[in-house]
């Protein structure tokens, strides 16, 4: 049974990709251990769940607020310090110390970094131990910040992935315009995309049909307002008639609510606002609705050319999807026309068009979700896109 190590910066719960293609090479045969960092309390709780559950194993390194107090306090001084002195590789990754010598004490036969920050350990743990080492870009991250801005932050990815992508076997990425960007970059390495969509396991029942006011989704992680709500709720502020239950999942800020609720211009309109929620109890609150926001405006490079997993969420909950016009939402769409419509942020009278549409013809609206709920069933799920995953890994060590 071969030996194959994950390394992520982050922690498996913020992390379904992962915790996706760990639990797929699991399945096919791979021994697969997770070597991860603290990023949030609430996630620790979920780790500990997910880890008890699965087939793979996993260890934290570099301690927590509550765990390991004095290490999580130094590993983060140490960090400090090599990004003072400029080192892109450990100053992206808070114990990079560890990350080495728990690779090298599990003795992999293959390696697999996700986030930016595994990229240092990843490279290095490729030259000492002589193994095939993986990179999965789930974004195209030198390009996660607005153009304007050119953060330092940005920069400094830049100069991490030039010093270590071209050391890998090979690499996957999230979308195919994000594989397409590191492709012009780094086309030495063999690019392979891998979607992120969703197990079909975690699909609600058909759909059914609805009444009373229009029920439309949105989620995220963290709620922001980069994120196109504020555009939205001005095209819906065009149909004051139509009685529209938005409902926003997420953790979302006092502040923010009181910035989205001053949009509301129609009593017949609400926001509700619920969650984060675990993985498949998120599934079952999205089979509820009728509509599902896929709204990102494009404001960096990388929001332009990314799939967001809600192009892959909402068709296996049934829900039919309002899509803005970046890059990466066309190209699915042009692919995938059964799933949703496109709509124009800069356009209000373009949002408002397709809810009156929604509105007066929910039987028609119904047979748009179950489409998109059969898509979702035959084509937009993880065992397809892990069959993908798996034939990259077993390339890449077929050529070690």
């Amino acid at each position: 049974m071969h030996r194959l190590l994950y390394i992520t910066t982050s922690q498996p719960s913020i992390n379904p990709r992962l915790r996706k293609s760990a639990d797929s090479l699991a399945t096919a045969g791979y021994k697969v251990h997770v070597v991860y960092a603290y990023r949030t309390d609430w996630a620790t709780v979920e780790d500990e769940k997910i880890l008890r559950d699965s087939k793979w194993t996993g260890e934290r390194v570099g301690g927590s607020p509550k765990m390991q107090k004095h290490l999580f306090f130094w590993s983060r001084l140490n960090r400090k310090l090599w990004e003072f002195l400029g080192n892109v590789r450990r100053s992206h990754c808070r114990s990079y110390g560890a990350y080495i010598r728990e690779g090298i004490k599990w003795k992999p036969d293959i390696i697999i970094g996700h986030n930016p920050g595994a990229l240092g350990p990843l490279a290095e743990l490729g030259e000492r131990l002589k193994v095939p080492i993986l990179f999965d870009a789930e974004d195209f991250h030198r390009g996660e910040s607005a153009p304007e801005i050119q953060s330092r932050q940005s920069k400094d990815v830049a100069k991490l992935e030039q010093v270590c992508i071209p050391k890998l076997n090979a690499a996957t990425g999230a979308s195919p315009l994000i594989v397409k960007a590191y492709e012009q970059l780094f086309p030495q390495i063999s690019w392979t995309t891998v979607n992120n969509a969703f197990p079909s396991a975690l699909m609600p029942s058909e759909p059914m049909p609805q009444s009373g006011p229009l029920k439309i989704v949105w989620f995220s992680q963290v709620v922001g307002l980069d994120r196109g709500l504020v555009e939205f709720l001005r095209g819906m502020a065009l149909t004051p008639e139509i009685p529209i239950d938005l409902t926003i999942v997420g953790a979302a800020s006092e502040e923010l609510k009181v910035t989205l609720f001053a949009e509301i211009q129609s009593n017949q309109h609400q926001i509700t606002f619920k969650g984060p929620f675990p993985e498949r109890e998120l599934f079952k609150e999205i089979g509820n609705y009728e509509i599902g926001l896929a709204i990102e405006p494009g404001f960096s490079v990388n929001n332009n050319i990314a799939r967001s997993n809600k192009l892959y969420t909402y068709p296996l909950c049934g829900v039919h999807m309002l899509v803005s016009k970046t890059d990466a939402q066309i190209d699915f769409l042009q692919e995938f026309p059964q799933a949703g419509e496109i709509i124009d942020l800069e356009q209000a009278q373009s949002i408002a068009q397709a809810l009156n549409e929604a509105y007066n013809d929910r039987a028609a609206l119904l047979e748009k979700r179950k489409a998109s709920w059969a898509l979702g069933k035959t084509k937009l799920n993880w065992e397809r896109e892990s069959v993908v995953l798996i034939e990259a890994v077993n390339q890449a060590l077929s050529e070690r």
